[in-house]
């Protein structure tokens, strides 16, 4: 089995990764219980660039022909997390949404790149009288 990535591939796993990173990063400076955090300005401003970043990678998905569940689950932290944290940003509910959205789409795009196709076009390249024996 011949392994290879093309660089729009890599480039795109990199832009996702880079969403991931700033993203967490900005959630983690913006981070506090009770009293404001000096970071948190700045924590709120680089979850706002994650958000931008994750929307570029999921309308670049789309334009690349990735199946429509990457493209969602690679915007739903940019709109889940990044419009909570606009819209309550001394509320906890982007962090716990971050908790648990990032991860998924870090997930969508790893089974993007190491499964590529749907299973509707691995079942629809299959000859008309069933699998080879």
């Amino acid at each position: 089995m011949k392994v290879y990535i093309r660089w729009a591939d890599g480039a795109w796993a990199l832009l996702v990764l880079l969403a991931a990173v700033l993203t967490a990063c900005g959630l983690a400076a913006s981070f506090s219980f009770i009293v404001r955090s000096p970071t948190e300005a700045a924590g709120h401003g680089l979850v706002f660039i994650g958000s931008v970043a994750f929307a570029a990678c999921a309308v670049w998905a789309s334009l690349r022909g990735r199946p429509p569940w990457v493209s969602v689950l690679t915007v739903l932290p940019a709109v889940v997390v990044g419009g909570l944290s606009v819209e309550l940003p001394d509320g906890l509910y982007a962090h716990l949404a971050g908790l648990f959205l990032i991860p998924t789409a870090l997930c969508a795009m790893l089974a993007d790149l190491l499964f590529p196709g749907t299973p509707y076009e691995l079942a629809s390249s299959l000859p008309a009288d069933g699998p080879p024996a």
